[in-house]
């Protein structure tokens, strides 16, 4: 699955909710924990602290 500029690599069931990890079109890695339920706050990590020049981000 492709969601712009990054693909979804792999994709986990947890007890806190689905972990997703991704890859942009630099090559980066990224995390994101998607809670379940409404009442639950997301987590990401990795990904990019500047804008790449490659995808834009």
């Amino acid at each position: 699955m492709n969601t712009d500029t990054h693909t979804i690599v792999s994709r986990h069931t947890t007890s806190e909710g689905v972990v997703v990890w991704s890859r942009c079109a630099c090559g980066r890695l990224q995390m994101a924990l998607i809670p379940y339920g409404t009442g639950g706050k997301g987590l990401t990590a990795g990904g990019h602290g500047l804008q790449c020049p490659r995808c834009g981000r």
